[in-house]
C-alpha cells in the first residue's frame, strides 16, 4: 500500500477546504483512497494559523500555522512527518511555495514527487516573491509526475519536461450538483416565480469579466425586460451591483448554490482573456452542466474545448454585445441540456482512476 503526503493550503476560494470538504485536492484524493492508498494532508494555514488534526473519510489532515516569512515551523513539521510515516510519494499543490517545498523535501528524502498545477501559478501573489519563479520552474521540470488542470496548461508546461505530464481537470460531485425542479428551487431561495433568471456564481471582478457581464445584462433587458441576473460571490474592483433586476445572494451553503443554479434558465462564465483564464478550468462549468443549464461562456482556454459541440454557448471575450446576443438566444430556446457524456468523464472517481494509473506507472 503506497503512502502519500499532500502539501496544500487549508483555505482556498474563500473557503476552509478541510473542514468544508471542498476543493480539487480534497475531492480528488478522497476518491483516490478507494484504490488502497494511505493519504495524509499537511495543510498550511495562512489565515487562522491554527494547529489541529482532523480525520475525515479515512484521511488525516494535519493543519499547521504558516507564516510566509517564517516558514520554519511548517518545514520542520513536514520533515518530521516524512521521517515518521515513510511516505512513498510527496505531492505539492495549491500554491507554488508548497510545490517548491514538496520538490525539495522529496529530493532530500529520496521520495517520488508529484506536482499538481491547479492553475497557472504565475498568477498567484506568492509567485512574485524573490526566487519563487525560478524555483517553481525547476520544480515543474523535475517533478516525477506533473498534473495540469487543463489541456491549455498542459501544452504550456510540457515542453520544459522530459517526464510525464497528465491532464487532471477539476471534477464534479454528481450527488450534490444535480437537476431539481425550477419552481421548487425558486421557492427555496424566494426568487421571482415568473420571468427568466441568468445566474453567475464566482468572483465578481473585472479580471473575471464582471463588468462585461453587467453591460451584456443591460442589453438583454432591452429585449427581455422580465429577466433577472442572480449573482453570488465576493465583489472586487468597486463594481456596483445596484442595477435594475439584479439579485445578489450570499449562498453560504453548497446546497444553496445548487438551488440557485436550478432556479436559473442560463448560466454565465464571462472570463476576460488573461493569464489566469487562459489556463484555468472553472469549477462552475461542471456545476452548471450537472444542473443541465444552458451556458454562455467566453471562448477562452479550455472552455473552447469543453463547449466545442455547443457553438451557441461561446462568445467573444470582452464583447458585451456578443455575450448579450448569445444569452438572448439561449433564453428564447428555453431548454435544459444534457451534458451526460462530459460529466461522466469528469467525475472525481474517473479522474482518480486516471491518477491511480499514472502513479502505478511512476513506480
Amino acid at each position: 500500500m503506497k503512502k502519500l503526503l499532500v502539501l496544500m493550503k487549508r483555505f482556498g476560494a474563500n473557503k476552509d477546504m478541510v473542514l468544508g470538504n471542498f476543493g480539487r485536492q480534497v475531492r480528488l484524493f478522497e476518491a483516490l483512497k478507494r484504490y488502497g492508498y494511505r493519504i495524509d494532508f499537511l495543510c498550511a494555514d495562512y489565515t487562522k494559523r491554527e494547529k489541529k488534526e482532523v480525520e475525515a473519510g479515512g484521511i488525516r489532515y494535519f493543519i499547521r500555522p504558516w507564516h510566509l516569512f517564517r516558514p520554519f515551523y511548517f518545514v520542520q513539521e513536514a520533515k518530521r512527518l516524512i521521517k515518521k510515516e515513510q511516505y512513498d510519494v510527496i505531492i505539492g499543490t495549491s500554491d507554488p511555495v508548497l510545490g517548491i517545498l514538496g520538490s525539495r523535501l522529496a529530493a532530500k528524502s529520496g521520495k517520488k514527487f508529484v506536482y499538481d498545477l491547479q492553475d497557472h501559478y504565475a498568477t498567484y501573489d506568492s509567485y512574485r516573491l524573490p526566487l519563487v519563479a525560478r524555483a517553481d520552474r525547476k520544480a515543474v521540470k523535475d517533478a516525477d509526475l506533473l498534473l495540469a488542470v487543463s489541456e491549455t496548461l498542459c501544452k504550456e508546461v510540457s515542453p520544459s519536461r522530459a517526464k510525464p505530464t497528465l491532464v487532471i481537470e477539476n471534477g464534479i460531485d454528481m450527488q450534490l450538483f444535480r437537476k431539481i425542479g425550477r419552481k421548487e428551487a425558486r421557492r427555496k431561495l424566494d426568487l421571482p416565480r415568473k420571468g427568466k433568471i441568468i445566474a453567475y456564481v464566482g468572483e465578481i471582478s473585472r479580471t473575471k469579466g464582471a463588468d462585461v457581464m453587467l453591460d451584456a445584462f443591460q442589453q438583454v433587458l432591452k429585449e427581455l425586460p422580465d429577466t433577472h441576473l442572480l449573482l453570488s460571490g465576493k465583489v472586487f474592483d468597486n463594481i456596483s451591483l445596484k442595477q435594475k433586476n439584479l439579485i445578489f445572494r450570499e449562498l453560504p451553503e453548497r446546497k444553496e448554490v445548487v438551488a440557485a443554479l436550478n432556479a436559473a434558465d442560463v448560466a454565465l462564465i464571462p472570463n476576460n482573456d488573461n493569464l489566469f483564464s487562459r489556463y484555468c478550468f472553472p469549477y462552475k462549468a461542471l456545476e452548471y452542466m450537472a444542473c443541465g443549464l444552458p451556458i454562455v461562456a467566453t471562448a477562452v482556454g479550455d472552455m473552447k474545448h469543453l463547449l466545442k459541440d455547443y457553438p451557441d454557448s461561446l462568445c467573444e471575450p470582452g464583447n458585451a454585445t456578443d455575450m448579450a446576443e448569445k444569452i438572448i438566444a439561449q433564453l428564447k430556446k428555453g431548454k435544459r441540456i444534457s451534458y451526460a457524456p462530459i460529466i461522466r468523464q469528469l467525475s472525481w472517481d474517473r479522474l482518480a482512476g486516471k491518477l491511480h494509473k499514472a502513479l502505478q506507472q511512476m513506480g
